[in-house]
């Protein structure tokens, strides 16, 4: 195995998904990981007729998880990042076992900066066992989560409110992230390549930067859906994040050589799968 590669062998129990059926998301988190899928193929994995593979990539094309290609369905376009509604369903099994891991990170007593995005909302759900934090974040739905501990401090940063995101953004909150200097910083984002971290919103990628920038030590939490998404604005390199903590390794070669050369630096990679 790579040096500063590692797998995390710790399980978490997965709460159930209501929006959509286990087959259903069993396929979007193949979608995720593979970008296209196949209706014949599918049939035979789940042992049921093609006509009922349809109605389920029907469904996810009703809510904007998946594009219908000919013969099955693609990945949505990477220039766009979907929805806050359509991003919680994403892989959900895998965030919640990344945010374990995560969690086996943070000590009690530690200070936090979290970011915005769904599986930093994980993260901060499994950090109810931890006590006497102290957290900074821009992410409401962190805040909400966070909000009934009885140990735990809870500082939310000014700035533009995005309703649709549940976050808030703007050279504010960039602003207030700068004033702080924390012991870790756990931040996500709209997708990785050979050069490093990408999002979607040139906000979103300023918010993180400042994550980056003011923490002594960074972990960077993302599923292999977000390796070779088309994000248009540059966060970081790869050198920069000291964790990343993800359910599988990419498969391109590119990826996995930006990876191992990131490794020998000041990265270390655990993945989860």
């Amino acid at each position: 195995m790579t040096p500063g590669i590692e797998r995390d062998s710790r399980s978490v129990e997965h709460a159930s998904n209501d929006a959509l059926t286990p087959r259903q998301q069993q396929i979007l988190e193949r979608l995720a990981r593979e970008g296209q899928l196949a209706v014949d193929p599918l049939a035979h994995a789940f042992d049921v007729t093609p006509q009922t593979i349809r109605r389920d990539l029907g469904v996810l094309c009703e809510r904007g998880l998946a594009r219908r290609r000919h013969g099955g369905i693609e990945r949505p376009p990477g220039g766009y990042n979907l929805g806050h509604s359509q991003r919680i369903m994403l892989a959900r099994t895998a965030k919640q076992a990344i945010a374990a891991s995560v969690v086996a990170e943070i000590p009690d007593g530690a200070t936090l900066a979290l970011g915005i995005g769904t599986s930093v909302v994980a993260v901060a759900e499994a950090l109810l066992a931890r006590r006497g934090l102290r957290v900074i974040t821009n992410n409401l739905q962190v805040a909400q989560a966070l909000s009934t501990h009885p140990d735990v401090a809870v500082q939310l940063a000014e700035g533009q409110l995005r309703p649709q995101d549940l976050d808030v953004v703007g050279s504010a909150t960039v602003a207030f992230f700068a004033r702080h200097q924390v012991d870790i910083a756990v931040l996500g984002c709209g997708g990785l390549d050979a050069g490093g971290l990408l999002d979607f919103d040139p906000e979103e990628a300023a918010v993180s930067r400042a994550l980056v920038h003011h923490a002594q030590r960074r972990i960077l939490i993302a599923d292999a859906s977000k390796w070779g998404r088309a994000a248009m604005c540059r966060i970081a390199p790869l050198e920069e994040i000291d964790l990343l903590v993800t359910d599988e390794l990419p498969h391109q070669p590119d990826y996995r050589s930006a990876l191992e050369a990131a490794s020998q630096q000041s990265l270390s990679v655990r993945f989860t799968a």
